[in-house]
This record gives structure tokens, C-alpha cells and sequence, in this order.
């Protein structure tokens, strides 16, 4: 029996098919995931997939959908044309509809750009998704990928002592082949999150007293605290953190006409100001500090 070619048509509509729903499915996932920072700090997961998992796999359906679309396109190409000079031949009758879809596609440009309601309101919805995940301080990272740290270079500069650290961990049944492994690799290894792992040796964290009393300026708050999510902190945990009282915090703020509660959160504030999160932890940090309004 002679074996049938294949129809590449066919084939082709199969490979659109698929490469959309694929691609629709794992932006849905990646709408609802967490930041970054939190997802690889506490190794999120969804039916065992990380987030760059579902992020590579978005990537390459796309593509997979675009190169499918264009064969689409070249299998179908008379056709199409066929249909468009039809469609001009009659005085183009779906020039309303044309004009309406092309006027959607504007809009969803434009809103995307300058935050424009009421599109707005899903990219707002995309934002509380991702803050909901971050249900305590801990969920938080000490600072930007520190799971990419070695446990050696990690207990450095968390002030943390090593020796006590790899003790603590091995009385857990948390194998370390070497401490200049990163957290993250530790914890892959052992089924366990870096979050995990710092909660577990926090306790050896040495504050020196020295210390607790800083003088900040602009640029040290920049570098200290971009990257770590300082907007999903409130006042009252800011102020903890940093040895500040809030009383004064809060005298600060009203300085530059900023009004902040306790429990509000740096980053509802800063939106509300017109501001970024670490304009407000400046004047917080630095006496005296104005911002440019």
C-alpha cells in the first residue's frame, strides 16, 4: 500500500494550532507567577516547573507559533490575496471592521505604554497577583539573587559563621558537597528552597552594634536596598530595619508633604506620591533629604 504524503496544510494549521495554545497557557502562568526575586528565593513551582522553566517554554512556543504562522501565511498566500482584492473590488465592506480592530490594537499599544484606564486596571491586577505571594518579611530576599551565592560568600556578607552554618545544616540532613556551592544549588539538591536554607542558619547572624547607627546617602541607599523589593516593605518594617524611629520617619515624610501610615506599604505610598519606593526610604534614611517634585 503506498504510504500518503504529508499534507502540509495540514500540518502546518496543526503547528499553529498547538504553538497557541501552548503559548496562551504558559502566558497565563507567567501572569500569575511571582517576581523574580521571590520565585527563585523560595523555589516556586507549578505542577514542577520553575519559573524559568515556564518562561522557556513560552519563548520557544512563540516562536514555534510565529514560524508556524508564517508557513501558514506562505501555503495560504493565494487565497489571502484572492480575498483582499475581492474585498477591495466591493469597496472594502469590512472597512468598519478593519478600522475598528486596528483602532483595539492602538489602544492596547498606547495603554500598555502610559498606563491608561481601563487596561490599566490588568496590568494593576497583574501586580497585586504577583505582590500576594509575598505573605511574610521572609519571602523577601536579604538582597537581588542572593541564591546565587555561594554558602561561603553568602555567610560573609550576612555575617553569618560558616563553620556553624554547615553544622547546623548537616544536623538536617542537608548534604553540602562544598560551601562554594550557591544556595541554589544546595537547595536543588536537597529539595529544600534558599529561603529554607537561610531561615535555617539566620539564628548565627552576628548584628554588630557598631553598626546599627549609618549615615546614608542617596547613593548608598541605591545600592543598598535597588533590586530587594523595598516598595513591598511598610514603614513600620523599614523602620525596624533600619534602626530608625518612626516617629522621626514619620516627621521626615511630612517635611516633603508625604504622609505615610504604619502598615502602608512603601510601594501603595510611592504611587499615590508620584514617587519611586526609594525616593521615600531616602528621606526616611537621610536627614534633611528633599526630593525634586
Amino acid at each position: 500500500m503506498k504510504r500518503k504524503t504529508i499534507h502540509k496544510r495540514g500540518l502546518t494549521s496543526f503547528f499553529t494550532l498547538f504553538g497557541f495554545l501552548i503559548m496562551s497557557i504558559t502566558g497565563l502562568v507567567l501572569y500569575i507567577v511571582p517576581q523574580g526575586r521571590i520565585a527563585y528565593w523560595v523555589n516556586w513551582k507549578l505542577i514542577d516547573l520553575t519559573k524559568t522553566d515556564w518562561g522557556n517554554i513560552h519563548i520557544l512556543s512563540s516562536i514555534f507559533f510565529i514560524v508556524a504562522g508564517a508557513f501558514h501565511i506562505y501555503f495560504n498566500w493565494k487565497p489571502l490575496m484572492n480575498y483582499f482584492k475581492d474585498k477591495i473590488s466591493k469597496g472594502v465592506r469590512l472597512k468598519w471592521e478593519l478600522a475598528i480592530s486596528l483602532a483595539v490594537a492602538i489602544i492596547i499599544v498606547i495603554s500598555s505604554l502610559y498606563n491608561i484606564p481601563p487596561l490599566k486596571y490588568l496590568i494593576d491586577l497583574n501586580e497585586y497577583i504577583k505582590d500576594a505571594w509575598i505573605t511574610s518579611e521572609e519571602y523577601e530576599p536579604p538582597f537581588g539573587h542572593a541564591e546565587l551565592l555561594s554558602l561561603q560568600s553568602f555567610s560573609k556578607k550576612m555575617k553569618i559563621d560558616l563553620e556553624k552554618a554547615v553544622k547546623e545544616l548537616q544536623s538536617k540532613d542537608i548534604k553540602i558537597e562544598s560551601v562554594e556551592n550557591s544556595l541554589e544549588d544546595i537547595s536543588r539538591d536537597n529539595g529544600i528552597s534558599p529561603m529554607g536554607i537561610y531561615m535555617i542558619i539566620k539564628k548565627f547572624e552576628v548584628h554588630d552594634e557598631s553598626s546599627e547607627i549609618r549615615i546614608y546617602t542617596p547613593e548608598i541607599v541605591d545600592v543598598e536596598f535597588s533590586g530587594i523589593g523595598i516598595g513591598n516593605r511598610t514603614l513600620s518594617s523599614i523602620c525596624n530595619k533600619a534602626n530608625v524611629d518612626i516617629s522621626v520617619a514619620e516627621e521626615r515624610l511630612l517635611q516633603n508633604g508625604i504622609e505615610i501610615k504604619a502598615d502602608e506599604k512603601l510601594k501603595k505610598a510611592s504611587e499615590k506620591y508620584n514617587l519611586e519606593p526609594l525616593d521615600i526610604l531616602k528621606i526616611i534614611l537621610i536627614e534633611d533629604y528633599k526630593i525634586d517634585k
